[in-house]
């Protein structure tokens, strides 16, 4: 049976977050703008939150389950948050998501050079006699510069067996989970096989402020010392791309931003359509050609790149009395 009925009895979170939220946010500090493959996507969450920072141009995820990957897709398609985040994000940012297992090597993921990849409560969901595959695979065939990988710790286990003796493993295609030492143990091989260094972190606090039994999911981060020098042979099988996705971006230079500004906001800003207009201003206008706009220059937007703009624009704007922008509509 699951865990999840028993998590406000168990775990302490000053924000009220949920363990997987406290858990994806304790992996901000050690992700940066990095081409990035997340093994086991599952409905994408993790991949939403690093497409809400601005720093990333590629994102993947994998999954072997294709009805997860389905949510995945309307998860960071339908993201509301992606639109607030146009006008800010100036480069493209790709997402692309594909079905296939994990115990694979698939040459085109080799070929996209990940810079991390993360096992986020992955692992438990394979048979030991698998692992072996996975971290070959992941550690030797992809070897990438960082890997982190999370996991439940079964000394946890202790507080969800005081509620409900009956309890075994935390979720019902869990095969087996690590005990912090199995984990510490298991971890240090790999670094040592691969050339890894670590770090180790736990997320998920008990109630009590009890630490005993560690934490509810336990963390390794692995840092690449020196590469794996391997001569593996790719699988022929093709993987499956389910979704390739540009966010939203506003890819305008600043001074073309402020032309645009101009543009639209005229009508605005233009003295034409002022009711304060003074008798100074009233005479300038009296001089203009039909087709043309005078604006205050101090009330335009982002004004910082003006001068810049109406160099490059010269036939179309330019300082007039100092203080106003001409705008020729007929040019």
């Amino acid at each position: 049976m699951e865990i999840k009925a028993y998590e406000n009895d168990i775990f302490y979170d000053n924000m009220g977050m949920r363990l997987w939220e406290r858990r994806h946010q304790q992996l901000d500090k050690y992700i940066e703008k990095e081409r990035t493959l997340d093994i086991g996507c599952n409905d994408g969450k993790f991949i939403q939150r690093l497409a809400h920072s601005l720093d990333f141009n590629f994102i993947a995820g994998l999954d072997i389950d294709l009805e997860v990957l389905k949510e995945a897709c309307d998860n960071i398609v339908y993201d509301q948050i992606q639109d607030c985040l146009r006008s800010n994000r100036k480069s493209e940012c790709w997402i692309k998501l594909f079905h296939g297992n994990a115990l694979k090597k698939y040459k085109q993921l080799k070929q996209m050079n990940f810079e991390l990849i993360t096992l986020i409560e992955v692992v438990e969901h394979l048979q030991l006699e698998q692992l072996d595959d996975l971290c070959e695979n992941v550690f030797g065939y992809l070897n990438p510069q960082r890997i982190i990988i999370t996991t439940p710790n079964s000394d946890f286990n202790v507080y969800f067996k005081q509620l409900n003796p009956k309890f075994v493993l935390r979720h019902p295609d869990h095969k087996f989970e690590f005990s912090q030492q199995e984990f510490l143990e298991w971890t240090s091989a790999l670094a040592s096989k691969y050339r890894y260094s670590t770090i180790y972190e736990g997320v998920g606090q008990h109630k009590s402020g009890d630490l005993t039994n560690g934490y509810a999911s336990q963390i390794c981060i692995f840092t690449k010392i020196k590469d794996y020098e391997n001569n593996f042979v790719h699988d022929q099988e093709d993987i499956q791309c389910v979704l390739q996705h540009c966010l939203p971006y506003d890819g305008r230079t600043d001074e073309q931003k402020l032309a645009d500004d101009i543009i639209m906001n005229y009508s605005r800003f233009s003295l034409q359509n002022s009711n304060d207009i003074d008798d100074y201003e009233y005479d300038l206008l009296s001089q203009l050609d039909d087709y043309d706009i005078l604006m205050r220059i101090r009330d335009l937007p982002r004004n910082e790149y003006l001068e810049q703009m109406i160099k490059q624009n010269s036939n179309r704007f330019s300082i007039y009395q100092n203080d106003y922008l001409l705008l020729k509509l007929n040019y």
